[in-house]
């Protein structure tokens, strides 16, 4: 025993001693950060490491062709993991199930009745009631707007949120010395009113929803009642569960946003009852061949996000020149013509934005206001009354007023539209501690919608007086070409591809308590060509020889080879992604077989124009743009092409919106670390000899 107390003594002498009290050494507890994501050796499935590292970009010969588009140039990139092959027929095929899956799981959730419909979705442990989810929603919002500053700046507000959240724990009590009858209900700067006496006393903190009340949010589809009058569930089914749930607590509709897709549940479309709650996704019976009952590919669309960095990244205040201004035409605001005729907010130095319909166009009434007057972008005007309400007519219904009826605008105030905040605080002194911030981030969160089915008609469209309709018919559905390269994926679905393929992996990541890393994401060209050059400079192919033969004349890459002997390299159309030999990185098929999407917007003088620091071009076409910048850099030829586009300094492009039968991609991401040569130097615990210079 003696021994026991004096280790501990010692132990706690040897603790109060530490040099670490009191000094800077980071935060503990965090896990060592393997480089290779996932631990030492190991990376993304079906991904090879591409060291950091510079290379001589462009031509490594002659410009036969004349095009002077790749002039030679040093360029670094940082180390960035890539598919060692191109995505294949099966991997994409997971996407367009997975797009096909979700769909059918949400609409077995909305049409099941009861108990069935909890199979579909994730019900969260503890399923919050009102105003418990609206506080939870609406994070900085409830301080009243998009700045998360409010709630310092107003300090009667600040004491509003502050009793609202403690009665909501339980905390606004009479045994802390205040009843709920001297406490009056607190409204927030939102709208949002919470009345302490009204809180619920059934459960211990008023959180936790009983199984009744769940049982009856699966029961009822939908709220249906006067929210004002305190609201009713279904009248059809008064007596049954869902009678008793409150109008705040809604039914399914109303609470999908709370459930996550149960994936864990299979779907049996063979299932009579099954497939007849998605009869409305096969094909109609008129477009059936054979009355052969299949899914309607032109239905599975993908709704993702992405953000807008270089957009966020932007600062100064916005000052473009609207288009009525450029007309000369001036809007009668309040009576007031001179309003619209001010000039813009000053720039702030270089800053100043010419007119860019991403961004808001601003004409405003105080230089020094959160609030402006007209949001020329959005293409309408909401008229508001003299409480700052929309004005109805008869019906309830708003009216919109167009931009082109110069008549048609009111005094329109809106509030916090997207230009920049100044987040600064000014001391007594009079100095102005300023960042600039974007008042509302949402607008940089771009939501798009793609359809993810491969045109496979591109195959016939490609060629006239080509007999190509086998392999319309079969190259990606048939178990044939599983291990095929994907072709007829445009670059807009190529890139939707990414972000789901993204979003599967980290959620993955996170069930497991692990930290995000780098999105997938298509390869820029500079990475494309360090990837296929494999650290071998000045060599014309990935294979690094400046010869499209082995020693034993055999050809090296699936191309057009000769005067039109497809099958003399060995493949008539695609073969298969791991075919010949991979290049000193691992990388297959980095010439021929399919070209490649990069992420990079096609310019014929990018290499004179571009950073060498990961040179990269980029530009998001819009609809309206000229074809010339729809253009987006495709690489590495393919099985159709000469010889010439097989080469690592090759440039050429397609539009973004085309398909066609021999343009594939791979994706890459980017390594997190230093990115040397030797990953296995970099796992674990990093020290001060990490980098020795001898």
């Amino acid at each position: 025993m003696k021994k026991l107390f004096s280790f501990l003594f010692v132990l706690s002498f040897m603790y109060a001693c530490s040099d670490i009290e009191g000094n800077l050494v980071g935060v503990s507890g965090r896990d060592t950060w393997y480089p290779d994501v996932l631990g030492p050796g190991k990376m993304p499935q079906g991904m090879v490491y591409v060291p950091s590292g510079a290379f001589q970009a462009g031509e490594d010969d002659e410009d036969i062709m004349g095009f002077h588009t790749a002039r030679k140039r040093t360029v670094s990139v940082p180390a960035f993991y890539m598919d060692a092959t191109e995505i294949s027929n099966n991997e994409y095929r997971q996407f367009v199930h997975w797009v096909r899956d979700s769909i059918a799981r949400e609409k077995l959730y909305r049409r099941s009745a009861g108990e069935e419909a909890e199979r579909w979705v994730n019900v969260p442990d503890n399923f919050f009631r009102e105003p418990y989810r609206t506080l939870v929603n609406a994070g900085s919002d409830v301080q009243g707007g998009n700045s998360p500053f409010q709630l310092f700046m107003d300090s009667a507000n600040n004491a509003n949120v502050d009793l609202t959240i403690l009665a909501l724990m339980g905390e606004m009590d009479g045994t802390k010395g205040n009843t709920k009858a001297k406490v009056k209900p607190k409204e927030l700067v939102n709208g949002l009113t919470f009345d302490f006496k009204a809180k619920n006393a059934d459960t211990e903190k008023g959180v936790v929803i009983t199984d009744d009340e769940l049982a009856g949010i699966f029961a009822m589809y939908a709220f249906k009642g006067d929210k004002k009058k305190g609201g009713e569930a279904d009248k059809k089914d008064e007596k049954s569960a869902s009678s008793k749930v409150k109008y705040t607590q809604g039914g399914r509709i109303d609470n999908r946003k709370y459930f996550t897709l149960n994936w864990l549940e299979e779907i049996d479309y063979e299932d009579p009852e099954v497939a007849f709650m998605l009869s409305d996704m096969y094909l109609s019976e008129a477009e059936r061949f054979y009355n052969r009952r299949e899914i309607d590919t032109r239905l599975l669309y993908f709704d993702y996000y992405w953000i807008d960095y270089k957009e966020a990244a932007r600062r100064g205040k916005i000052n473009p020149v609207p288009e009525s201004r450029k007309a000369g035409v001036a809007y009668d605001i309040d009576g007031d013509p001179d309003l619209a005729k001010r000039s813009p907010r000053e720039p702030v130095g270089k800053d100043q934005k010419t007119i860019d319909n991403h961004r808001a166009t601003l004409m405003t009434m105080d230089q020094n206001t959160s609030k402006v007057w007209v949001d020329e972008t959005t293409g309408k005007v909401v008229p508001q009354d003299e409480n700052g309400q929309p004005i109805v007519d008869d019906n309830g219904k708003v009216e919109n007023l167009s931009l082109n009826n110069i008549n048609s605008y009111e005094g329109t105030v809106l509030q916090n539209p997207g230009q920049d905040l100044d987040m600064g605080f000014a001391n007594s002194k009079g100095s102005h501690n300023a960042i600039r911030g974007h008042s509302d981030r949402s607008r940089f969160i771009i939501k798009e919608r793609i359809h993810v089915y491969p045109d496979t008609l591109c195959w016939v469209r490609d060629f006239t007086y080509s007999n190509n309709s086998p392999m319309a018919q079969n190259y990606f559905w048939n178990t044939a070409y599983d291990n095929y390269p994907v072709v007829g994926v445009t670059w807009t679905q190529a890139k939707a591809f990414s972000v789901w393929r993204t979003q599967i992996f980290h959620s993955w990541l996170q069930s497991n308590g692990d930290l995000f890393v780098n999105d997938f994401r298509l390869p820029t060209e500079s990475e494309w060509e360090r990837g296929a050059r494999g650290d071998l400079d000045m060599a014309q192919f990935p294979w690094g020889g400046p010869y499209i033969r082995n020693e034993n004349g055999c050809f090296l890459a699936n191309f057009k080879p000769m005067r039109g002997r497809y099958f003399e390299d060995g493949g008539f159309y695609t073969v298969k992604v791991y075919s010949y030999n991979p290049n000193a990185f691992g990388l297959f098929c980095m010439a021929g077989n399919v070209a490649e999407w990069c992420s990079t917007a096609y310019d014929e003088s990018t290499y004179e124009f571009a950073h060498d620091l990961s040179q990269d071009f980029e530009y998001d076409a819009k609809d309206g743009d000229a074809p010339a910048k729809k253009r987006k850099v495709i690489r590495g030829g393919s099985w159709k092409d000469i010889g010439y586009y097989l080469m690592n300094a090759t440039r050429t492009y397609e539009f973004q919106d085309t398909a066609k039968s021999y343009i594939g991609f791979r994706n890459t991401m980017t390594h997190l670390g230093r990115g040397g040569k030797d990953i296995e130097q970099e796992n674990g615990e990093e020290i001060q000899t990490d980098i020795i210079l001898n």
